[in-house]
């Protein structure tokens, strides 16, 4: 069962790993959960979820997304 945070945002971060979006575009959508008052524990749970259903390319693009919620990235694209 795949976790859930708010359908609308899980929805747009679905679509974006799904289509490639540029990297600095999915972190919007990351820094859209924090004003919505959702930690990043909470977000990295959803992506390790979503991991699990994943094909390959997605995979690394969930990965990337980890890293930065995580705050294992350039400090210009951490988001906690």
């Amino acid at each position: 069962m795949m976790a859930e945070l708010d359908s609308v945002l899980d929805k747009e971060l679905r679509d974006a790993i799904e289509k490639d979006f540029d990297l600095a575009l999915m972190r919007t959508i990351l820094v859209k959960y924090r004003e919505k008052g959702f930690g990043s524990a909470s977000v990295y749970e959803m992506l390790d979820a979503m991991r699990s259903n994943a094909a390959e390319d997605a995979e690394d693009r969930i990965l990337e997304l980890m890293d930065i919620v995580s705050g294992f990235c350039s400090s210009n694209m951490r988001v906690w």
